[in-house]
């Protein structure tokens, strides 16, 4: 069993971008990285390095990206209230609402820190050994930056980091088990439906391949059932938490992460707000069949890594979850799945339609309707089991159970064959 990440190319990158932060789309951002089997040219390289870089950024700019946005400018709005009104915002315990938002956001700051420091990207020294050091390697990061013509992080980088602390939960926490649950479940059902007749101490030789796997729960999970799995992931953001949690927990609930500290609408109480979630509920180490069965993560562009020749054939079960509207062109997706299933292999698949370079500017986009979808997977040879399509699942994506506000989807769920 391995938890560590394995690169198909030279560059490290996963596929996933995260789910923005009112938690009603979810992504995966395949728009940022060339791949190369071959060796990267110069500028493919650069760009690699520039990737890293920026999203290192985003981790380490968190504390005052969030402050800024989420405690200093609300403290100056109530400021500007007339003085009887500023009293009567302060009686009701607002101002000291905010105050303990900005000491949580610093507790989380500390696992941004962690979680760079244990990639080791950009050879960033532990904070913990001398403050003064690592202060002063932030500050040279940042004006290398600078000094670069780049941005310190871009908002649409801190939105993905603010949604990775939301996919801790959905993942990794005992909150996120009743959405695992309902969205993972079905599909290790019906991936354990098809080998019933295996006993999982024997599922070792079942090779399952999990795209789009984010945080790594899904693929995990399966692995726990008996079946050799591999995810493959693409966002520098999800490659990094998944690291740190795969790799760096050495006890259940041993970390803590305070996700929807930032948001403050749709808000019932301050203590649904500041509440704590503890990651991991589950330890990735303490797998039942770890003797027979491997787990692994991959970093790469899932075309461009399972499409190739060296993948042909490979793969007895292909799982999807909210991943197959993510493509651009969903019928290369289709083609890569039938290049590495073995004949006679399952693809087992469940999720919306949320095309999500639909009206991109800049961006070419292919979307169907779930008919045609289905319709299309036909023509390229694939074969449905009937009996075990549904329709109308309804499925949330990083939902704060608490919210005032629920965005739902209403997903579908297909089983098909690569014919023998």
């Amino acid at each position: 069993m391995s938890g560590d990440l394995h690169s198909h190319s030279d560059a490290q990158r996963g596929s996933g971008d995260l789910p923005q932060e009112h938690g009603h789309s979810h992504s995966h951002d395949h728009g940022h990285c060339n791949h190369n089997h071959g060796q990267p040219s110069s500028s493919e390289h650069d760009a690699e390095v520039e990737a890293v870089s920026s999203v290192v950024a985003s981790f380490l700019y968190y504390k005052t990206y969030a402050l800024d946005n989420a405690i200093y400018r609300r403290l100056k709005c109530i400021d500007e209230l007339s003085e009887p009104h500023r009293q009567i915002v302060a009686s009701l315990g607002t101002i000291d609402k905010i105050k303990r938002a900005e000491a949580l956001i610093r507790e989380n700051y500390k696992l941004m820190l962690d979680i760079v420091h244990s990639s080791s990207a950009g050879s960033m020294p532990d904070p913990a050994d001398d403050a003064g050091v690592f202060k002063e390697w932030l500050k040279q990061f940042f004006e290398n930056r600078q000094g670069a013509g780049k941005h310190v992080a871009s908002e649409s980088h801190m939105s993905k980091l603010y949604g990775t602390m939301k996919l801790f939960v959905r993942d990794w926490s005992s909150e996120g088990a009743e959405e695992r649950r309902l969205t993972y479940g079905p599909l290790i059902e019906a991936l354990e439906d098809e080998f019933s007749g295996i006993a999982p101490e024997s599922r070792g030789e079942i090779h399952v391949l999990v795209p789009g796997a984010g945080l790594g729960r899904l693929a995990y999970d399966i692995c726990c059932r008996g079946f050799s799995t591999q995810g493959n992931e693409f966002s520098y953001f999800m490659l990094f938490a998944s690291n740190y949690i795969l790799n760096s927990s050495l006890e259940e609930n041993e970390h803590v992460v305070y996700p929807y500290i930032h948001q403050f609408s749709h808000v019932a109480s301050s203590e649904d707000q500041m509440r704590a979630v503890y990651i991991p509920d589950a330890l990735p180490s303490n797998m039942p069949y770890s003797a027979t069965a491997e787990f692994s993560m991959t970093a790469g562009d899932f075309i461009e890594v399972y499409g190739a020749e060296d993948e042909k054939e490979k793969w007895n079960a292909i799982v999807t979850c909210f991943f197959m509207d993510t493509a651009r062109n969903v019928l290369a997706y289709l083609e890569t799945i039938w290049n590495a299933l073995k004949p006679g292999g399952v693809w087992i698949n469940l999720g919306p339609l949320l095309w999500h370079f639909d009206n991109v500017v800049g961006e070419s986009s292919i979307e169907l309707t779930r008919d045609e979808f289905l319709k299309l997977a036909v023509k390229m040879g694939f074969a449905f089991d009937e009996k075990k399509h549904k329709d109308d699942i309804v499925l949330t994506y990083t939902a704060d159970s608490k919210s005032m506000l629920q965005y739902t989807y209403h997903a579908f769920m297909c089983v098909a064959r690569k014919p023998e």
